[in-house]
């Protein structure tokens, strides 16, 4: 029980320093973009590697998420709970569920990791988990559309993640209004 009071004041000093952390990583947002495209669609260059070239139209054209959600909040919250409770045996499937409540680049983040997670003989091996729960969800930015989540997470398993000690992590999300509905387009993990 001694240690009760310094859990809760972790958790105001916390909650109450939100605002805060969200400020940090939108530096740049509302100011001069970052990346450049040519109006017709074309990448006005390409990465080191890869081919110049255009977007394929099935590429461009987006089904829309299931399930959206009917409130910014609430996409967040649901993607976030997703996000940070999985085992090595439900991860792929847990992005894949990501990926069709999604939009845009988070989509194609989880598309691409959940292709990724197949190959993952370590996760597999060592039976490697994540179990999260919500501390706070809070508006980042300006818009509806910016938000800041932070998270309680304990990650195990066998081996070498056997006694990891739960730590806090915060994200910056985007959402946006589809069909009247409400869905993540960015999940950028900070810490």
């Amino acid at each position: 029980m001694p240690n009760r009071p310094s859990k809760y004041l972790l958790l105001a000093v916390l909650v109450g320093l939100t605002p805060f952390l969200a400020a940090c990583g939108l530096a740049n947002r509302g100011g001069t973009p970052t990346s450049t495209t040519v109006a017709s669609g074309t990448p006005a260059q390409a990465n080191p590697g890869e081919q110049q070239g255009t977007i394929p139209a099935s590429a461009q054209t987006q089904a829309p998420p299931l399930d959206a959600a009917s409130s910014p909040r609430a996409a967040v919250e649901r993607f976030a709970a997703v996000y940070v409770n999985w085992t090595y045996a439900t991860l792929a499937a847990n992005q894949g569920t990501l990926a069709a409540q999604a939009v845009g680049e988070a989509r194609a983040a989880e598309r691409q990791a959940q292709a990724q997670t197949g190959r993952d003989t370590p996760l597999r091996r060592g039976h490697i988990y994540n179990r999260g729960s919500i501390v706070t969800v809070a508006r980042a930015g300006r818009g509806p559309g910016e938000w800041v989540v932070v998270t309680l997470e304990q990650t195990g398993g066998d081996q070498e993640y056997a006694g990891l000690g739960a730590s806090f992590h915060v994200t910056f999300a985007d959402v946006q209004r589809v069909a009247g509905r409400w869905a993540v387009s960015s999940w950028r993990p900070e810490v």
